[in-house]
């Protein structure tokens, strides 16, 4: 038959039915210490069998109780029904030696460490400008170390190689990772992942991945959990980082390294560049002081030469032109009286011709009472240009007359 319930009342079911069960009261429970911590005055404790775990409390006491060790607790189950969470909460606890999980891990860390796993590690290099991150793409791990390299040095290259970190297949899947890098050009590879419990860390105590850690030919910086966890793989790599932030300033420190060295080498080079710049200007101003004072001199001789050239010109220009000058005015002298006795003679013929060219005159004649025959705009000379009837015209001195001819009488020879 189906019913209806609210969460609420499905939690008070579950919790009567724990607080009626008394099989779950004053029980031994029994298993291999995982994760052990305190608050206040309690002591909080996750018990392990295998890959099965439980969390244990023990309320006013704060138990001394080691991880890894092999214990048996005695108390009830609880079932608290605000969070719908199981809890064994016990009164009393008995050491029972090692646990196996924490035997096998010891183990194993010995023969890791005897094999020289541990030690001679490739080292980081002086300068990282490129990583590559070993991580869940999804996880906020990557996201912390991203931040701080980014926050303070924004030019170094980050890949990310998405990996299973938690899981059965976790392990395999980064010595995959590991294995496909070492063909990779890169500066170091971050093993990256953020807390967890210690089932959450198991995959990072494996032997093949811890072996391909320490078998890596590119440096490897181990961001595993918190800065309280331990894993094997933090001893195999040449480089710890307690988280993945810490990751991230180990990075920054080589990446401002390179920054730094590029700096001073820019600042050196160029303090260099000037202070060849200043002995060259130095042995230049020395040359040129050398050349402008053996220039001076040589001009200086050359100045007094040409002076004393110019001098001797000047004179030998000014005896000759005071030569020249006598010359011109004697030769001026003659031309002008020979000009002069020309221009007499050539006057005197002058007003002969006036004199005749006056006498000459037409309008002279016409002056003293003659007159100008003019026919067609010609001059008549003769009576045999003209005919009877001919008009003409009569130019006086001051004055013209039109007439007709009516009658012509011509001289006999």
């Amino acid at each position: 038959m189906n019913r209806t319930m609210s969460v609420r009342q499905l939690s008070l079911y579950l919790k009567g039915v724990f607080d009626d069960e008394e099989l779950l009261h004053d029980v031994t429970l029994t298993g291999e210490v995982a994760e052990v911590s305190y608050s206040d005055k309690h002591t909080f404790a996750v018990l392990a069998d295998g890959d099965v775990s439980i969390r244990c409390i023990h309320f006013s006491s704060r138990d001394a109780i080691e991880k890894g060790a092999r214990v048996a607790l005695r108390g009830s189950v609880r079932f608290y029904d605000k969070r719908t969470g199981v809890t064994f909460c016990y009164t009393e606890f008995f050491v029972d030696g090692k646990g196996d999980k924490n035997a096998k891990f010891i183990a194993l860390k010995n023969k890791l460490m005897g094999m020289g796993y541990f030690e001679n590690r490739p080292r980081l290099p002086r300068y990282i400008a490129d990583v590559i991150v070993i991580t869940s793409p999804d996880g906020a791990a990557i996201r912390d170390f991203m931040r701080v390299v980014y926050d303070k040095c924004p030019f170094v290259g980050i890949r990310v190689y998405p990996v299973k970190v938690q899981g059965s297949e976790a392990a395999r899947s980064i010595v995959r990772a590991i294995n496909d890098l070492q063909r990779a050009r890169t500066d170091a590879i971050v093993l990256c992942r953020g807390g967890g419990s210690d089932e959450d860390l198991d995959c990072f105590n494996d032997e093949q991945l811890a072996t391909a850690v320490a078998t890596s030919r590119i440096p490897v910086i181990s961001a595993i959990g918190h800065e309280v966890d331990y894993t094997l793989c933090d001893f195999c790599s040449g480089t710890r980082a307690g988280t993945p932030s810490i990751a991230g300033e180990i990075v920054n420190g080589r990446a401002l390294r390179l920054a730094s060295d590029i700096q001073n080498g820019s600042n050196a080079v160029r303090n260099g560049m000037a202070a060849l710049y200043t002995k060259r200007v130095k042995r230049v101003a020395r040359f040129g002081s050398t050349v402008t004072k053996a220039v001076s001199a040589k001009a200086d001789n050359a100045f007094y030469g040409i002076g004393s050239i110019m001098r001797r010109g000047l004179y030998a220009t000014r005896a000759k032109f005071y030569t020249l000058t006598g010359r011109l005015q004697a030769t001026a002298r003659r031309l002008m009286s020979a000009a002069a006795r020309r221009f007499d003679g050539k006057h005197a013929a002058t007003e002969k011709l006036c004199a005749l060219l006056k006498a000459l005159d037409p309008n002279r004649i016409i002056e003293n009472g003659y007159a100008a025959v003019v026919k067609d705009g010609k001059s008549i000379k003769s009576v045999s240009e003209l005919s009877d009837g001919s008009e003409i015209t009569l130019v006086f001195a001051d004055g013209s007359a039109s007439a007709v001819i009516t009658k012509l009488n011509k001289r006999l020879k």
